[in-house]
């Protein structure tokens, strides 16, 4: 049966030339949270043409099965006949072919999710990222594509990177391009745009925005952006968009895209022009991404398929390098003071060094490993970040290439060496070839350094690797304070006790036989959730500590002596002026 609704929603089609792929958005409601989908194509060559929905978007290496909010899919031929279908696997349709004219598929998309990478709709905001929602004809990524949004309200306001073509007409040069341009609209947005270094800077706010006058944070912004167009030598856009969606509740979530970034974070920070600044570093980090990841990229995802799991190594490198330049482009852009940037990358390498994951993988490994991240049979214990092992890989091959050259190689000129070689010719980055770079660059001691700490799981000798440079170097033991005494690092409170998320290797909570996931309920005969961190600081060394926990229901007890957990504590800051100025 035809989808009646469509009647109401559509405006009448007249006959549309074969090219582009015409995609249209519509949406009202009730039915709530649900836009309606229509895409007109001419047919495939042969009998069938294949629709599909990507299962996994650029940005967030999982499988997220959009088709799961799919329904009410039916396909037309030009005249609106039904033509036969077949779902023929989670997130494609197989679709006879009209015996002449265009072919048309409608479909429902429920969008109740609120992240930087999903889709909602509310009578407040319509937010939508195409990829969750708008299906590709198998075989024809590359061809030109229009996207109407027949619902939009005249006098709405629409933030997007993607190039307009009318009052509710979008144009994109393929699917890519066309599934990289988030959405935000709605009846007001605050935005304000300013011209940088020949780019001109948007920013748009949805939520509730305290700020007076956008211009300092705009500033900001073109701040960093002047410091990473310096790193990359190339600017490949006129225009950039940061789209900020503020919610009344702890969130911060942001998505690269190519001409745009998509942010979804509190809206306190954006209280005042002092509170607006905290959004800095999650701008910098994906401002950044505008060249890494997005323009130089693995050669696994040039081009992008989105039926499958794509795999490179090299995540440690789009993701966790681009977290090391975060901070290093707010030092540079005079927006962090060098101290605060030395005691947080201290503190950022402490705590790597400290969890027991990073011994486990190499960085490489924790890359091809991103598909496992939702798996349920992965233990707390295997949690590691490619992002964090990067930005120790980052940091340390930066300087070892500075060692190793006498100051002549740095990141920078590798970035740029890569960018020039790989992208700016047409090409993706083969998973060898950074390596092969650096090697090139900075000479053969960096064939060992990628062997030991991108490939291999060898923990840093930090005073080895630093040693030359006018760093202060301290790698040294101490012990933990409060609940990480007893070797309990991270927990969660619970109704009837604390759920246990980390434990530190060796520590005594570990000897007792607790493990992560387990529910501590008892010490010493007290409940554990009203234990405080100085009741741990109080126990003298040596304490029999008596703890009680239960594991999948069944309870567990053990008695022990308390043997302060021990931890390594990384600190590095630079010992002279120059080696500031030249960082």
């Amino acid at each position: 049966m035809k989808w009646t609704l469509s009647l109401r929603l559509w405006p009448l089609w007249t006959p549309l030339v074969a090219e582009p792929l015409r995609y249209t958005i519509a949406w009202e409601t009730p039915p709530r949270y649900t836009y309606q989908v229509r895409l007109q194509c001419r047919p495939n060559a042969g009998r069938y043409t294949v629709v599909a929905l990507p299962a996994w978007r650029p940005g967030r290496y999982i499988l997220q099965n959009y088709a799961g909010a799919v329904s009410h899919f039916a396909a037309y031929d030009e005249a609106g006949r039904p033509l036969p279908w077949r779902k023929i696997t989670k997130d494609s349709w197989q679709i006879e072919n009209p015996r002449q004219g265009l072919l048309q598929v409608e479909y429902r998309f429920y969008a109740r999710q609120l992240d930087a990478g999903s889709s909602y709709l509310s009578p407040e905001l319509v937010y939508f990222n195409p990829i969750n929602l708008l299906m590709y004809v198998v075989g024809r990524l590359e061809e030109p594509c229009e996207l109407e949004l027949p619902s939009l309200p005249e006098g709405w306001a629409v933030a997007t990177a993607l190039p307009r073509k009318g009052p509710r007409k979008f144009v994109a040069t393929d699917y890519h391009h066309l599934v990289d341009s988030p959405f935000l609209i709605a009846p007001f947005l605050r935005s304000d745009r300013l011209d940088c270094e020949g780019v001109t800077l948007h920013v748009h706010f949805w939520g509730r925005v305290g700020v007076r006058n956008l211009q300092p944070f705009l500033q900001d912004l073109c701040r960093l952006f002047q410091v990473q167009k310096r790193i990359w030598g190339h600017v490949p856009l006129k225009e950039y968009h940061f789209l900020y969606l503020l919610v009344p509740f702890s969130m911060r979530h942001a998505v690269e895209h190519a001409y745009s970034a998509m942010f979804v974070l509190p809206e306190e920070g954006a209280a005042d022009e002092t509170a607006l600044r905290s959004f800095l570093g999650i701008s910098a980090h994906e401002l950044f991404h505008l060249w890494n990841v997005k323009r130089l990229r693995p050669a696994a995802l040039w081009p992008y398929r989105y039926d499958r799991e794509v795999y490179t190594s090299l995540h440690w490198f789009t993701e966790g390098v681009t977290d090391y330049y975060t901070s290093l482009s707010l030092l540079r852009a005079g927006l962090m003071e060098p101290s605060e940037y030395w005691q947080r990358l201290s503190a950022e390498l402490t705590q790597i060094e400290n969890t027991p994951a990073y011994a486990l993988f190499s960085p490489a490994e924790l890359s091809i490993d991103s598909w496992l991240a939702p798996s349920s049979y992965r233990p707390a214990l295997y949690q590691g970040s490619f992002y964090a092992a990067g930005k120790r890989v980052g940091f340390l091959l930066d300087m070892s290439l500075r060692r190793e050259t006498q100051g002549r190689v740095t990141l920078d000129s590798l970035l740029r060496y890569l960018y020039r070689r790989y992208y700016l010719r047409g090409k993706g980055l083969p998973e060898a070839a950074l390596e092969q770079a650096a090697v090139r660059l900075g000479g053969p001691a960096l064939k060992d350094f990628f062997e030991r700490y991108v490939w291999g799981r060898e923990a840093p000798d930090y005073e080895a690797l630093l040693a030359g440079l006018p760093l202060r170097v301290e790698v040294t033991q101490k012990p933990y304070s409060g609940w990480g005494r007893v070797g309990i690092l991270r927990y969660r409170a619970e109704s009837e006790g604390l759920r246990i998320e980390e434990i530190a290797p060796g520590s005594a909570a570990e000897k007792s036989g607790l493990e992560t996931g387990d529910l501590l309920l008892t010490v010493g005969g007290r409940p554990a959730k009203d234990l405080t961190p100085a009741f741990w600081d109080s126990l003298a060394e040596g304490a029999q500590l008596q703890l009680s926990w239960t594991r999948d229901g069944f309870p567990l007890e053990a008695t022990i002596p308390l043997r302060s957990a021990w931890q390594k504590h990384i600190w590095i800051e630079p010992i002279e002026d120059d080696f500031l100025k030249s960082y």
